[in-house]
Parts: C-alpha cells; sequence; structure tokens
C-alpha cells in the first residue's frame, strides 16, 4: 500500500486551530523469515497534529524548509546536485504520472527530517572535505547534532586549524592563576587566511563514543598515510617575470644555487655555513637582529588580534622600509631587485619571500607528521642529539657552531612570519580598499599562490602558532651568565673546554630566549590531562609543577633559567641501542619512537627548581603544538619527563603509538587498535588521545607483564585502501542518499528497520570479557630489550548462548581497524501503529513509541520522559517515529548473529544448505533481504551492510569490536536512541564500511 499524502487524521481542522494532517502506508520491518526476503509487516506512519502555535516555532522539528527545488542547492554543491537529479530522477517528484504512487515532496521532507546527509565538498588543491548537513531542516536542535565531544580545554584547540566554539576555561575543572592575556577583548583574526587543516580533522577525533574517531575524522585518514603529490614544475611561469627570482652566474654570488627543480640537503647546507645560505640568498644576521625581528612581528600581531585594532604592518613600516630591511638583513638582494620605491615593491617582496622559503630540501617541512612532534627539538635542545634528523657536531666544532642548526630554524620563522604579516597587509589595503593604486591585486595573490607548496603553508603556519604563544627576548652572555656556567657543569662534558675558551663577545644563538606567553594556560590543561587519565602521584605532579613554574615567573632571571637554558639529553646506557634518523621516518602506526628526556640524579637542589622537563615539555608549556595529533604525544609526554620515577622505571624510548605498562595500570595510545578496544571498560579513562585503565595485560601463562612501553604488532587497513572515499567525490553522497539512487520512491520502496525487530538468539546471549593477553618476541640482544616491546594482543571472553555450551573465546587482534561513532539524527514526530492480524477493531492496534537518547541534544531533551508514559494519540504529548526509512532497493543489509562471530570470516559466507533449507530464522540473515530487486540490478551493485546487535552490554560491544580487528573490517558504532538504524547503514555506506555495531541499553523503544 503507498503513502497517501494528505488524508484527514479525524476531526475538523477548523475547530482544532490548524490543518490535521497524515501520511499512511506500508513500511517494512526487516523481520528474517523463510527464504531470505523481508517480511514487511504492516506498520501505519501517522504525523502527529500540527498547530498554528507549533509551526510558528523556529525550533519546532515539524517545521520544514519547502524550497523551489528537490534539494537546496545552497546547502549541496551544484555537480553533487546534478549529479543526484540525475541518479533519483528527480523530475517526477514535480509532475508525478500516477499521485497515488509517488511520494511527494512534503512528504518526503517530513519522514525524512533530522536525517544527515553525507558529502564530500571541493576545496584548493583538488583537496575534498567531508561534511554532513541537514538541508531540510532549519530547527536549531536539529543543526547543532554533532558527532564528536567539545574540547575540555582552551590549550587543546592547539591541536587544531578549524573554526571551532570558543571553548571557556572554566569548564576545565582545573584553574591555578590566570594568565595576564588570557581574556582577549575583540578577538579578530588576520585577514591573510592560509586555507590549510590538520589531517586528520583533530575536532572529529573526540567522537561521542568513547574509542571512536568521527565521521570527518576517519574519511581523512587514508591521505593522511599517503605520500604528498609533488608540484609539477613550470608552475611559477604564471606569475610576472619581474617578480621571479633569477639565480645568479657566479659561482660564489647570491642565488648562485638557486633553481626551482634542485633539493638541497638541510644537515648539509647548514653545516657548511654562512657561505652556502648565502648561494641560495640567505643572509646569516645577527641573533640580536632575529630576536628583535620577532618581537616586532610579534606586537604587531598583538594588535591585530589580541587588541582588536585595525592595524596592520605597514602601520609599522611602510614598503620602503620593509624592502630595505628584508634586503639588508635578512636576504641578499637577488639580481633583478627592484627599487624600494617601486610600485610592485610590496607584491615583489612576497614573491621573493615565497620562492626563497619553497627551495626544496632547505628549510624544515612541517607537512611531515614527524616534524610537527619535533618542532622544539632544534629551538631548545643542544647537541649532541639522540635521536631525530638533527645535525651533530665533533669535539673539534667551534663554540659558535654548536647552534647553527637552532639559528637556521630561526631564520625559516622570520622569514615565514615577514611573508605572512606582509600578505595580510596586502589583503587589507589591497583587495579591501578598491583603489588603483593597490599594493597587490586578487591577480597577484592568485598567482602567488601557485608558489605556495606544502613547505611554504606549514612554514606559515609554525610562524603564526609562534607568535600566538611564544614571547622572543633577547638576553646577551653577560647577562645570563649563571645560566652559561650551569650549561658547561652538566650538559655539555665534551664540549664544555670549548665553551670556556670561546670568546665572551661571541653571537650565540641562544642569546634569543623563548619564553611562555600563556604558562598557567598550558599548565592547567597538562593537569587537566593527567588527572583525566588517572595518573598516579597527580596531587605530588600538580604540586611540585605549580611551585616551579610560579618560581619561574618570580623574576626575569628565574624565567631564563627555567626556559632559556638549552637542554642536552645524556648518551643511553651503553646497552641500549640508540635510535637512529630512520626511526624518525618510520611512519609506522603501530611505533612512533621518541628519546624523552630523564630527570638528571646529580642535579643540585637549585637546579630542580628550574627543572620542567627536556624539550617536549618545553614545547607544550610554551604552546609552540602544530596542530594535528602531535598534541597527545606532547601531553604524555610532558606528563613522563616531569615524573622521575615514571620515566626510570619505563624507559627513556618511547612508543607515543602504542602503550606502556605502570604501577599497576596501562595507558594505551588512541592509535592503537588496543586502545580503541579497552576504552569501552568502565574502568577506563580517556583525554586527548589516551586511554588509562586499571586492566594489565598478562603473557601467555597468565602472568601480569612488567612495567615498560609496548608495541602492539597489528596490519593497518586504513594505510592499505587504494582508493580513498574522500577522492570520490560524488560517489559518496549517492550512495548514502536518504532517497537512494536505485528503484522508484513510492511507499513501498522503503522500509522502517528498528532494532526489535530482531528477535534471534543475541539477546539471551551472554558475553563475559576475561583479560587481554600480549605474545611477547623473545629476544637475546640487550639492546634490543630496553626498546619498546613488540608483542601481539588477543582478548579472551566467555560465551554462553542458549544454543550452545559456554565457550571460551579469543580474538586476536590482528588488524588496526577503525570505528566510527555514528552521526547522530532526530526522526520526525509520528509514532508507527501496527496493525493486530487477528483484530478486526480499528483499535486494536499496538504503538510504537521511541525514547529518544537526551544526549543526542545540546540541551536536556525533557519530552523523553514525559514521554515515556504519554500516549502516541495524544494531542499534547508528542512521540518521534523510532527512526528514518531506509530504502530497500539500495541499502541491503542484514544481521550477524553475536554467537556465531568467532566463525564468522567477513564478509560473511553463508553455507549453500543452509541456503535451501535454512533450520532457524536467523541463519538466513545472512542472504540478501532485497532480492526483489534483482530483476532490475545485478546483486553485486550494491554493497551489503552488516548489523551486529551489541546492545545491553558493554562486554558484547567488546566482543564486537575484537572480532571486527581480528577479521580486519571497521565499523560505524550507533547508538539505539542516537542513532536510528537506518541512518547508519547509511553512513556505513558514505564512509564504505560493511559493518554497523548497534551498542547501548536495552528497551529503548516501546510498545503500547
Amino acid at each position: 500500500m503507498p503513502f497517501i499524502p494528505g488524508k484527514k487524521a479525524g476531526g475538523d481542522p477548523q475547530r482544532s486551530g490548524g490543518r490535521k494532517y497524515s501520511i499512511t502506508g506500508l513500511f517494512g520491518q526487516h523481520r528474517p523469515s523463510t527464504g531470505g526476503v523481508a517480511n514487511r509487516a504492516n506498520t501505519v506512519l501517522c504525523k502527529e497534529p500540527q498547530t498554528d502555535a507549533l509551526s510558528s516555532s523556529p525550533d519546532n522539528p515539524q517545521r520544514t524548509i519547502t524550497p523551489s527545488v528537490y534539494l537546496p542547492r545552497p546547502n549541496i554543491p551544484g555537480d553533487i546536485q546534478e549529479a543526484y537529479e540525475s541518479a533519483t530522477h528527480l523530475e517526477t517528484l514535480e509532475h508525478p504520472s500516477d499521485a497515488s504512487h509517488p511520494l511527494s515532496e512534503t512528504d518526503i521532507k517530513y519522514i525524512f527530517s533530522g536525517a544527515p546527509h553525507f558529502l564530500l565538498e571541493k576545496g584548493q588543491r583538488s583537496q575534498w572535505y567531508p561534511h554532513v548537513i541537514f538541508p531540510w531542516d532549519d530547527s536549531a536542535s536539529i543543526q547543532s547534532l554533532v558527532d564528536r565531544k567539545r574540547l575540555q580545554h582552551p590549550a587543546f584547540t592547539l591541536s587544531t586549524l578549524h573554526a571551532h566554539i570558543p571553548v571557556s576555561p572554566s569548564r576545565a575543572g582545573i584553574q591555578i592563576y590566570p594568565d595576564a592575556l588570557t581574556e582577549k577583548r575583540g578577538q579578530r583574526r588576520p585577514s591573510f587566511d592560509i586555507g590549510v587543516f590538520e589531517i586528520p580533522n583533530m575536532l572529529s577525533s573526540r567522537a561521542k563514543e568513547d574509542g571512536c574517531i568521527g565521521f570527518r575524522h576517519y574519511m581523512e585518514l587514508p591521505i593522511a598515510y599517503m605520500p604528498k603529490p609533488r608540484r609539477p614544475l613550470g608552475m611559477n611561469r604564471a606569475l610576472d617575470r619581474n617578480l621571479l627570482l633569477v639565480g645568479a652566474h657566479g659561482r660564489h654570488e647570491p642565488y648562485s644555487d638557486y633553481r626551482p627543480d634542485i633539493t638541497h640537503d638541510r644537515l648539509k647546507l647548514i653545516a657548511e655555513g654562512p657561505s652556502a645560505w648565502k648561494r641560495i640568498g640567505v643572509r646569516n644576521c645577527s641573533t640580536e637582529a632575529l630576536a628583535e625581528r620577532l618581537q616586532t612581528l610579534s606586537h604587531v600581531r598583538d594588535r591585530i588580534v589580541l587588541q582588536g585594532q585595525s592595524s596592520t604592518l605597514l602601520d609599522k613600516e611602510n614598503v620602503a622600509d620593509l624592502h630595505r630591511r628584508l634586503f639588508s638583513t635578512f636576504l641578499y638582494p637577488p639580481p633583478n631587485v627592484l627599487p624600494p620605491e617601486h610600485p610592485d615593491s610590496m607584491r615583489y617582496q612576497i614573491a621573493i619571500l615565497t620562492q626563497v622559503l619553497g627551495i626544496k630540501g632547505a628549510w624544515i617541512d612541517f607537512s611531515l607528521p614527524e616534524w610537527r612532534d619535533r618542532v622544539g627539538q632544534p629551538l631548545w635542545e643542544m647537541a649532541p642529539h639522540q635521536d631525530g634528523d638533527c645535525l651533530n657536531y665533533l669535539p673539534g666544532d667551534k663554540a659558535g657552531d654548536l647552534g647553527l642548526e637552532r639559528k637556521w630554524l630561526l631564520i625559516q620563522l622570520v622569514l615565514s612570519a615577514e611573508a605572512l604579516l606582509r600578505a595580510d597587509a596586502a589583503a587589507k589595503a589591497g583587495i579591501y580598499s578598491q583603489s588603483k593604486d593597490s599594493l597587490i591585486t586578487p591577480r597577484d595573490i592568485y598567482m602567488i599562490n601557485s608558489l605556495r607548496n606544502s613547505v611554504i603553508d606549514w612554514s606559515l603556519i609554525f610562524s603564526r602558532r609562534y607568535l600566538e604563544n611564544i614571547i622572543t627576548e633577547y638576553i646577551p652572555q653577560s647577562e645570563s651568565e649563571p645560566a652559561r656556567k650551569e650549561i658547561s657543569k652538566r650538559t655539555l662534558p665534551k664540549f664544555s673546554a670549548v665553551m670556556r675558551k670561546g670568546k665572551r663577545d661571541v653571537d650565540s644563538v641562544w642569546d634569543c630566549v623563548l619564553m611562555p606567553h600563556y604558562p598557567w594556560q598550558q599548565l592547567e590543561a597538562l593537569l587537566l590531562f593527567a588527572e583525566a587519565i588517572k595518573w598516579p602521584d597527580f596531587e605530588k605532579m600538580k604540586h611540585d609543577m605549580t611551585n616551579k613554574l610560579e618560581f619561574a615567573l618570580h623574576s626575569r632571571k628565574n624565567m631564563m633559567r627555567t626556559f632559556g637554558t638549552p637542554i642536552s639529553t645524556k648518551p643511553l646506557a651503553g646497552n641500549i641501542k640508540p635510535l637512529s634518523k630512520n626511526d624518525m621516518y618510520r611512519r609506522c602506526h603501530a611505533s612512533s619512537l621518541i628519546q624523552l628526556h630523564h630527570h638528571h640524579h646529580d642535579l643540585t637542589a637549585e637546579d630542580n627548581v628550574h627543572y620542567l622537563g627536556g624539550w617536549m615539555s618545553r614545547s607544550w608549556l610554551t604552546g609552540l603544538v602544530m596542530p594535528g595529533d602531535s598534541i597527545s604525544d606532547a601531553l604524555i609526554s610532558t606528563v613522563l619527563e616531569n615524573d622521575p620515577e615514571a620515566i626510570k622505571r619505563v624507559g627513556p624510548i618511547a612508543n607515543l603509538n602504542g602503550g606502556f605498562i605502570y604501577k599497576g595500570r596501562s595507558w594505551w595510545s588512541k592509535m592503537c587498535v588496543v586502545g580503541r578496544i579497552l576504552a569501552l571498560l568502565d574502568e577506563s579513562s580517556i583525554c586527548m588521545g589516551w586511554i588509562g585503565t586499571t586492566l594489565v595485560p598478562v603473557d601467555e601463562l597468565g602472568t601480569p607483564l612488567g612495567e615498560g612501553w609496548l608495541e602492539i604488532e597489528t596490519i593497518n587497513v586504513i594505510k592499505n585502501i587504494k582508493y580513498p572515499r574522500i577522492q570520490q567525490g560524488t560517489k559518496v553522497f549517492l550512495d548514502s542518499s536518504p532517497l537512494g539512487t536505485e528503484g522508484d520512491l513510492t511507499g513501498k520502496a522503503f522500509s522502517l528497520p528498528i532494532d526489535d525487530a530482531n528477535t534471534g538468539p543475541d539477546q539471551h546471549t551472554i558475553v563475559t570479557f576475561k583479560n587481554i593477553c600480549l605474545s611477547l618476541q623473545r629476544s637475546q640482544d640487550p639492546s634490543i630489550l630496553a626498546r619498546p616491546r613488540k608483542c601481539r594482543a588477543s582478548l579472551s571472553f566467555t560465551l554462553l548462548s542458549p544454543s550452545m555450551p559456554p565457550n571460551n573465546v579469543i580474538f586476536s587482534l590482528n588488524y588496526a581497524v577503525a570505528y566510527i561513532a555514528s552521526y547522530p539524527c532526530l526522526p520526525p514526530y509520528g509514532y508507527t501503529a501496527h496493525p493486530n492480524q487477528q483484530a478486526t477493531s480499528q483499535r486494536e492496534k499496538t504503538y510504537h513509541l521511541h525514547r529518544l537518547d537526551s544526549s543526542v541534544l545540546n540541551t536536556d531533551d525533557d519530552e523523553s520522559q514525559d514521554r515515556k508514559n504519554s500516549k502516541p494519540h495524544s494531542e499534547r504529548q508528542y512521540s518521534r517515529l523510532p527512526g528514518h526509512p531506509l530504502h530497500t532497493d539500495s541499502f541491503p543489509y542484514s544481521y550477524i548473529p553475536l554467537h556465531t562471530l568467532p566463525t564468522t570470516p567477513f564478509p560473511p559466507i553463508p553455507d549453500s544448505e543452509s541456503e535451501s533449507t535454512p533450520s532457524t530464522p536467523y541463519m538466513e540473515s545472512y542472504y540478501s533481504l532485497t532480492s526483489a530487486r534483482g530483476q532490475k540490478h545485478h546483486p553485486t551493485q550494491r554493497k551489503h551492510t552488516y548489523i551486529i546487535d551489541a546492545t545491553g552490554s558493554k562486554d558484547k560491544e567488546l566482543f564486537a569490536r575484537s572480532w571486527c580487528a581480528k577479521v580486519g573490517t571497521s565499523a560505524v558504532v550507533g547508538r539505539v536512541g542516537r542513532t536510528c538504524l537506518a541512518c547508519c547503514i547509511r553512513q556505513a555506506r558514505a564512509v564504505d564500511v560493511g559493518c554497523v555495531i548497534r551498542v547501548g541499553g536495552a528497551g529503548k523503544c516501546a510498545t503500547t
């Protein structure tokens, strides 16, 4: 029976104060039956009475948008709109040939109100951005639905470049002292938009389901592992000839080594010194010039952002002065240099800065996640370095050469900041002024952008992050003599003689001191993190670090001793194999090794007062944290470095993609599949990518493992995706559209899947989680034993089912799969009525009520409790539908019985004998439930989605997630009451995974 739009629900419209409206028709509930075809039970969908008072409320969920076209073009890109109209034959909805069969536009918009649409939007440089929209709703309660948690502290926003709601410090729970500039007045973002974001989206990494990630984060994961595309040569030919950088012909002349197609060796370039720098146009400027310029640029940035002033760099210096300073202090004038007063001077300066920063291999590439983690190493750690891609020196090198690597990074920082603030000034003065004498035109911006690559983009991000969070001061050697003596005594025994013989007036790069802008804010966030993961001796750490920071901020001398003293990392013991350059660039999902700075036992009491960890700790406390998941590494590293006992017991070589055991607890990175699964435990605690739990893994003999770092060996299924879903354009939207792309749009084409329809033995299956076992690799090499232990993980369960005796099940975690939290949906108001087949009276119906999870909405759902005891036909109490309809032909799905998971591969392979004569209705769930559509399409044209019912128990969810890690399939995790089953299936199709795990308490829906 089709939908019948416009049928009266009973009563006089004029007497009731508004038009009463109902939609009646048949929805199929997917209940397995003989033959493997869904049995569509008679279900009447009734729309609640709508009054003028309700429709006038802007937040009324019954209110829907009625645009002139079926899908609103402003919300969906044009190419997707055209493809969608072609695939779904939307023209039949405008002028239906038979009005009694196709659903009207009003009907479909109502029944799919609150259903998320998944799509990709094409951005710059062929980059696609995932989006979730609700194009048919303007209700604030629907438009504000998200699949992620809010950040817990303002400092945690360092993880992202995406726009987000400001985080109030009062929500953090831990407050110490406010910083001087914590409260920002009239904050304004700089005009120049770099247009680059971290990949994957870090806002979406904190999903509402523990151990899961959001839709956007998952979609971007595959391209995070892909190599960066090379920019084809000749891209700069579009730039005006007078703006191109031309190399000199002389062998030792400035820019003589500049060639766009030549890749330099950064470490070799630094080691050769100023003579090699000159050949690419870079001057050997003094440390004082670098520090003073950073101070000036930082003050300009503060006026723009913090103080809300409408000013630019040009308010400090005019274009000609900027030209003179740039080419007399930091760069050599190119052979084709323009005069300072030339009309094209501004665009010339930006173009030259962009081309110098784009010299291949010369600068640190912060687009690499490895360097984003180590941004603080060349800034605060003095040679010799024990790990990383850093320049080390021989004992005979001069004292002045020990900081060349730091100086080279400061030069990169200054040049990037100069380009950034010039671009900001040019954008404001040129584009917005509409003047004929603009300093730079939109065409110039387009041309200069053609020179940009990932190295330049992330250099600009690095400079902006530096100016936002760090105060630069120039403190000559004479003013910091105590610190110099402390360095020579404690940190550099091999070079102490060289340091003492050096001249006192030497231009030391360590005279440029970097101090935090918001130290208390950073410490508050760190303590919040430590408390959230339940770190042992948290109160002692809080007391010690608070006192040390308070002492450091007491005077400028103390501040310099704490943050200006270079850090030196001692070599490891002789039996520990040091980390190499290859370990840094290994890029393994299971291993990210770094050597933490451990507390020196020979420190005096005075030195200990100034000790706040190594260069990783400095990076966090100063706020110099690059966007991306490096924030998780910085937080856990700072906690460990400020707990000397922890470093001693777990070891200095950390695996930031694994886990460790310490003091009867274990901590796991969310990068590790073990952490993603154990996050479900009631005793687990999660914060910023780390999971702490009271569970300690055991070995094969059942003995708890000792303390130390761990590396879980798995196969990364995300990295092995050959054709990432995010690069498939409109296919994501079409494959997950609520209307489907096959068959018709009549009432018979849709079913209403609900969780109550799954009436198999899973409801009586009992799963009990026992423990996690790690099979260690045995090695006799002492140098390997000191590193994180490599092992394979497995989870053990006890399975009790009515159809079989108790069974011990062990799932080996073979694959590093991902779990995607379902995006919340909000079904429209209404109810379903199941007519009793044995009843003849219209009154004898079973009404289906849907109890909505209040966590779906940002505000408390007061209706959820009232709806519990209300009758569905009440004119004043409104209930929602149990879910959204599902287009049967486009979204075939079936259940996998929970008790069959131990013997089920993926995708499930049906038994040929069972297919012809199934012994139980549940065995039919292995087969496609859409045999009727086989006459129109080939059965393999539509991917099948498999549902695992893990409701009612967290152990069941652990069981289901462990099975996914065993067979190698990622899954959408959908909570009953937050996301309906139909929307979970559509999201699984959007992200191209074949499994949905239904979780949450049983009994979310009721019948009366």
